[in-house]
């Protein structure tokens, strides 16, 4: 699902159940809308989920977000997304409030890089599976884990960690919610992602924590290879699931996986539940093994490395001006293009829907990835020339107001699933947006507090 910079705007100001300010949009996906909001008494950032217009009178997709807080609070854990609050309001609707996590999801991230080292890959399935060992200790079974639902950000302390979120569709199997989850789950319906299910989710048949250790599996191949083994709608993944013996080897496609790593990745992707690791706890730790490496962090936060590209291409340039140096005796050649100019402010992570528009009057949905005072990374779903000049229009960092300010296309990278990663730079850009994204810079939300 994409965004469009549109789409919740006339919502933003408003206050959910008389004490939640909604200050800008987030994210906007099949569901609902993630709004930044600030409580009128805490004066905590929080974040919070609504229904869309479509889907407030549904009664099922209603039961769902209010499902996902009952979830949260049952497998309470640092590496869940913490639920603050939830609640009927009258003129908004079902709403769950949410701890405001600054960061990335790994889905965009992935998206902006295509792979991602062994060693940041083995420190998220590490960590996700010590997550979800917990929840399936408590009876519920995530069922829709994938990239875009792994969250990476930082701790009180600075360190990088991760944190699942959605668990709009999880299998919750305390008493108290059976009822609720058979009256929101007809017979047969199938939940979930389809490039992430395993096979007897796609069968619609009963999912375990062993479906949960299949999506780990796939998306830790997809860190490694930058895609995915099978592609398409549910039934054209159902078809391919169905017909495939098991998923191409890891090593085809990514030579430098450790061999014994390939092993556990594809044991996760057994297509029986029964040949697969039994637990998550299980797959943690084969992970590790596998690797040679202690449990640690990840680096996937510092914005040097989305960066390479900027770089990359003033090197490429630099070395075309050398090779166009004249030798002795001959005569100059015309001078090569100048490499492009170094970054010179610092980014941070930002995610926001942003509405693109191109001087035909084409109008893309987008998201943002990072910002500075400079331009943005953009996550959009078609290719864009370099040098093409565009407008666009997003919530202000810090203040939640819509702005519009051009762009020119600097870099451009294609991502897996049609999509595409470039980098702006901002042409003229208004004072209180520089301002406004400068203090956002030196002094992210999770900092202040």
């Amino acid at each position: 699902m994409w965004y469009s910079g549109t789409v919740g705007e006339s919502l933003v100001g408003e206050a959910v159940d008389t004490r939640y300010e909604l200050r800008r949009l987030i994210a906007y996906g099949g569901m609902g809308l993630v709004f930044e909001a600030h409580h009128k008494f805490t004066r905590r950032t929080v974040a919070l989920k609504l229904l869309s217009d479509r889907l407030r009178g549904v009664k099922e997709a209603r039961g769902r977000l209010l499902r996902e807080a009952h979830a949260l609070a049952a497998v309470r854990h640092p590496g869940f997304v913490e639920v603050l609050d939830a609640g009927v309001c009258v003129q908004h609707g079902p709403y769950v409030v949410l701890e405001m996590l600054e960061g990335r999801t790994l889905d965009g991230i992935l998206a902006a890089r295509r792979r991602l080292p062994v060693a940041d890959t083995v420190q998220i399935g590490r960590q996700v599976c010590e997550t979800l060992a917990h929840a399936h200790a408590r009876g519920v079974v995530h069922r829709d884990l994938k990239p875009s639902n792994v969250f990476v950000c930082r701790d009180e302390i600075g360190q990088e960690t991760t944190k699942l979120i959605d668990l709009g569709v999880a299998a919750v199997g305390q008493e108290q919610l059976a009822q609720l989850d058979r009256k929101l789950t007809a017979a047969h319906e199938v939940i979930g992602t389809p490039e992430y299910m395993a096979p007897e989710q796609l069968w619609g048949r009963e999912v375990d924590p062993r479906t949960d250790v299949y999506a780990v599996g796939m998306s830790l191949y997809e860190c490694l290879t930058g895609e995915v083994p099978y592609t398409g709608s549910y039934p054209e993944v159902l078809v391919q699931v169905s017909n495939a013996a098991r998923p191409a080897d890891v090593r085809e496609r990514c030579p430098d996986v450790p061999p014994a790593l390939a092993v556990v990745i594809e044991h996760a992707l057994e297509k029986d539940p029964s040949a697969r690791f039994a637990s998550a706890a299980e797959l943690g730790r084969a992970l590790l093994a596998a690797s040679g490496l202690q449990a640690g962090r990840s680096a996937l936060l510092s914005t040097e490395r989305d960066a390479v590209d900027d770089d990359e291409e003033s090197e490429r340039a630099i070395k075309l001006v050398k090779r166009k140096a004249p030798r002795a005796g001959e005569r100059p050649s015309a001078p090569g293009p100048p490499p492009p100019p170094a970054r010179r402010h610092a980014r941070a992570p930002y995610v926001t829907p942003v509405l693109l528009t191109t001087p035909a009057g084409i109008a893309l949905t987008a998201r943002s990835e990072e910002i500075s005072e400079e331009g943005m990374l953009v996550v959009v779903p078609t290719a864009l020339p370099l040098d093409a000049l565009l407008q666009l229009r997003f919530a202000s960092p810090g203040t939640g107001e819509m702005v519009t300010v051009g762009a020119s296309v600097r870099w451009t990278r294609e991502a897996r699933g049609g999509r595409n990663a470039i980098g702006v730079e901002f042409v003229d850009v208004p004072q209180p947006l520089r301002q406004a994204v400068g203090h956002y810079v030196v002094t992210p939300p999770a900092a202040s507090g």
